[in-house]
């Protein structure tokens, strides 16, 4: 009897697919799944970034993140901790759901609170290859998505294929393609094309690791190809899930 009832529930399953109960993915399944995947209550990293120019020439920075998942709105703080020119240099973002995220920068030089404006967010984040956006996150919303592939290889990685495009026709990248990982979602390559359909940058997630069953990226890079630029990350120190205080993620926060 249980290996009729395995046989028979084998054909439900055929059969459903054949008849397309269990649609292909598309692009906006493959970038549901992508801002759905777990990221832990809260996080708080060690980072440190290396900024090298056209000539080979290296700044290095030390900073801190902490983020907080509030009911499904992140909140996300950076603080730059190191060289002297940088440090004290703060960035506050709070994201709402079916609204523009609010973003706040704090640069200790001015000794005030400057609001990044929406139209403000494909600018580049205090000197490094890394949009605000690209900081804060994108919102699924602000997106159409296209599957141009459901099976590519990157780096022996099966991947979906993605386009985004940004509803925004004032974007200054009006097309992104991502090699996103099938088992993980996570995105190991993309391309970002400027008005002129050339690729002008292009992220990497470099090192890759499960920590506390939690795939987290652990080494990235953005390079500007068009100015020659690049920033490398590198995480030193991640914890997930130590119930951070919602106080942390005020404005005052910044100046501190």
């Amino acid at each position: 009897m249980k290996r009729y009832l395995l046989c028979m529930l084998s054909l439900v399953f055929i059969l459903a697919d054949i008849k397309g109960v269990f649609p292909q993915p598309t692009g906006l399944w493959v970038a549901g799944k992508i801002d759905k995947r777990e990221t832990g209550k809260d996080s708080d990293l060690k980072m440190k970034m290396i900024l090298t120019d056209k000539k080979g020439r290296e700044r290095k920075r030390t900073l801190f993140v902490i983020r907080k998942d509030f009911n499904g709105e992140d909140k996300l703080l950076l603080k730059f901790a190191y060289p002297n020119d940088i440090s004290g240099t703060a960035f506050l973002v709070w994201e709402h759901k079916g609204e523009d995220n609010e973003r706040f920068l704090y640069l200790p030089a001015l000794g005030r609170i400057r609001r990044i404006a929406t139209n403000q967010k494909d600018e580049n984040f205090a000197g490094t290859d890394f949009s605000y956006e690209d900081i804060s996150g994108r919102k699924l919303e602000d997106y159409t998505y296209h599957l141009e592939k459901e099976l590519a290889v990157y780096e022996d990685n099966e991947c979906y294929l993605l386009i985004s495009y940004p509803k925004d026709s004032d974007s200054k990248y009006p097309k992104i393609l991502s090699w996103v990982r099938k088992d993980n979602f996570i995105t190991l390559k993309a391309d970002y094309y400027n008005n002129t359909g050339e690729i002008e940058k292009t992220y990497k997630c470099l090192e890759l690791k499960q920590i506390d069953k939690i795939w987290t990226v652990l080494e990235l890079l953005m390079e500007n190809h068009k100015i020659r630029h690049k920033t490398l990350i590198r995480v030193e120190k991640i914890k997930y899930n130590q119930g951070l205080s919602s106080k942390r993620f005020e404005r005052k926060e910044l100046k501190r």
